[in-house]
């Protein structure tokens, strides 16, 4: 069969859909997606739950005994204080999450030493 017995029955099949007519346009257009209006109030409240859900709350009095511990020290390496937060059935998490949020209210400073490893120090 030559070209053009081809092109002409491709014209007359019209009705077929060809591998490349996304390149040059689809007969068909996809249906315009409608999205659902949200009130404000009803906004407030999905952005309340996503906090919510974003900042995992940690058992209360973890940062204190940390806080404690670190002033008890006065200077305590990251490995001495997971082990100790181990000794006392705490998490790693929510130890992290206890220093990072003393850290960010200014109580304790993340330093290395001269091994490099990673100390915590009381802020006065």
């Amino acid at each position: 069969m030559s070209r053009r017995a081809r092109k002409k029955e491709e014209g007359k099949e019209q009705s077929t859909a060809s591998i490349t007519s996304f390149l040059y346009g689809a007969e068909e257009k996809p249906k315009a997606e409608t999205k659902p209006i949200t009130k404000p109030a009803e906004v407030n409240v999905a952005e309340a739950k996503v906090t919510e859900k974003a900042s995992p709350q940690q058992p209360p009095g973890v940062e204190d005994m940390v806080l404690s511990h670190i002033i008890s020290r006065g200077v305590i390496t990251k490995d001495e204080l997971m082990a100790w937060g181990k000794s006392r059935g705490l998490r790693v998490a929510d130890i992290l999450r206890a220093i990072e949020s003393l850290s960010s209210k200014g109580k304790i400073r993340k330093r290395l030493n001269d091994k490099g490893n990673l100390v915590y120090e009381y802020v006065k």
